[in-house]
């Protein structure tokens, strides 16, 4: 355990580059209990299928970050008590309550769904490609990454589209506190940044109460299952705001990701640009190496074990889906970039089970679009001289490029 010892997951460095963290865990200790930490992390990929498919063991009630559902301070209460009474919802319910909110949204995201969204996600996808075609230089993340999705949700919530910079700014104060690297007056900023989101949707329901839209807040509102209960406020807030989330930063994330990881693997951009049959693999290939969801917790319901370790009742898990993906008894070369996997669409970064990420097609078909709309409008790639440093966004829970500027010629 020496090499252990020395490494601390919440340690900048670390969580800059945790590949190696992830690596010597997997060799020496899929099942680790982190010092002064207390929570668990498990890394190997079989181990991960075993706590995310057993319900009866492990609860997603821990809450999704790394301070789970620790008692917060008392000036983030009083933000809180302003807002709506939080509820466990899809990402951190259990059945049955999580098959109720799973059936009840699963019409907005259903494969039929997102195949007549097609159409539309293209129009957008190539507005934005137009406006950064002929500037010769972009930064991924804000210029083209970010707003596809944060368009694509906020067009399919049914909300101006002049209230995205309120939505990207929610969004990414809702996932910050997650990554447990803020500052106590960073996580009292983000609390009234939620406060404020479900203030502005509550709103919107109450409107759409009135006069329904073909929009998911419509469909939120009258969804109507044959004995099961509707939603109410709280629990629709719940859900739109891990909507915005997910329909935005992992999917943000993912796009950037891949456009540095084509740069930096010219011979993997040729073979994908002289064979666009091969971008859904890349999409897939780029969520395996990269996970935008790099871990999240469940929490023991009684005393168990994993991989021979003694989990007690009431211990928190962190399932890490970037170690995971990088086990080497599934993917051959894990570290490898490589578009042509056969096995990449194995990945764990959606999840899995029970709590699949419900919005799993949607993200798939825009980063596919994403890149069939940048392939078709900008060629020669590279990566603009002494702008980029390649940092990610600190955090031990999601993972994403803080800027990537690149520079293009138009196709």
């Amino acid at each position: 355990m020496s090499r252990l010892a020395s490494l601390n997951p919440l340690d900048p460095a670390v969580v800059e580059n945790p590949y190696e963290f992830f690596r010597v865990l997997r060799e020496e200790a899929p099942v680790y209990q982190v010092p002064g930490l207390g929570f668990f992390i498990v890394t190997r990929y079989d181990l991960l299928l075993e706590v995310l498919g057993d319900q009866e063991r492990f609860s997603s009630r821990s809450g999704p970050g790394v301070g789970g559902n620790a008692n917060p301070p008392e000036e983030l209460i009083a933000i809180m008590r302003k807002g709506y009474p939080p509820v466990d919802t899809l990402l951190s319910a259990d059945p049955p309550e999580h098959t109720r909110y799973r059936s009840l949204v699963a019409r907005a995201f259903s494969g039929r769904a997102v195949a007549r969204m097609e159409a539309y996600v293209r129009s957008v996808a190539k507005e934005l490609a137009m406006g950064v075609k002929h500037a010769g230089e972009m930064n991924v993340p804000p210029q083209f990454g970010v707003l596809l999705p944060l368009t694509v949700i906020a067009d399919q919530l049914g909300v101006p589209r002049k209230d995205m910079p309120l939505f990207k700014k929610w969004s990414d104060d809702s996932v910050a506190p997650l990554g447990g690297m803020i500052t106590k007056e960073r996580a009292l900023e983000c609390a009234q940044s939620i406060v404020d989101l479900q203030h502005y949707f509550a709103a919107k329901i109450e409107e759409r109460r009135k006069k329904a839209e073909d929009d998911i807040l419509s469909d939120l509102v009258d969804a109507r299952l044959d004995g099961v209960e509707p939603l109410n406020v709280s629990e629709m807030l719940s859900i739109l705001q891990q909507f915005l989330v997910a329909g935005n930063e992992t999917t943000a994330n993912l796009i950037a990701t891949l456009v540095m990881l084509l740069i930096q693997n010219p011979d993997q951009q040729k073979l994908v640009r002289d064979d666009p049959s091969l971008i859904p693999n890349m999409v897939e290939e780029g969520l395996r190496i990269e996970a935008p969801v790099q871990t999240l917790f469940r929490m023991a319901k009684c005393d168990t074990e994993v991989g021979g370790v003694a989990i007690p009742q009431g211990a928190r898990i962190a399932v890490s889906y970037a170690a995971a993906n990088r086990d080497p008894a599934v993917f051959a070369d894990p570290d490898r970039f490589d578009v042509t996997r056969k096995n990449a669409r194995e990945h764990l970064s959606f999840g899995r089970g029970e709590h699949f990420c419900p919005g799993a097609s949607l993200a798939r078909k825009e980063a596919q679009i994403a890149f069939e709309t940048l392939f078709d409008s900008t060629k020669n790639w590279r990566f603009s001289a002494g702008k980029n440093d390649f940092r990610h966004v600190p955090s031990f829970t999601l993972r994403g490029l803080e800027k990537l500027w690149i520079q293009y010629e138009a196709a």
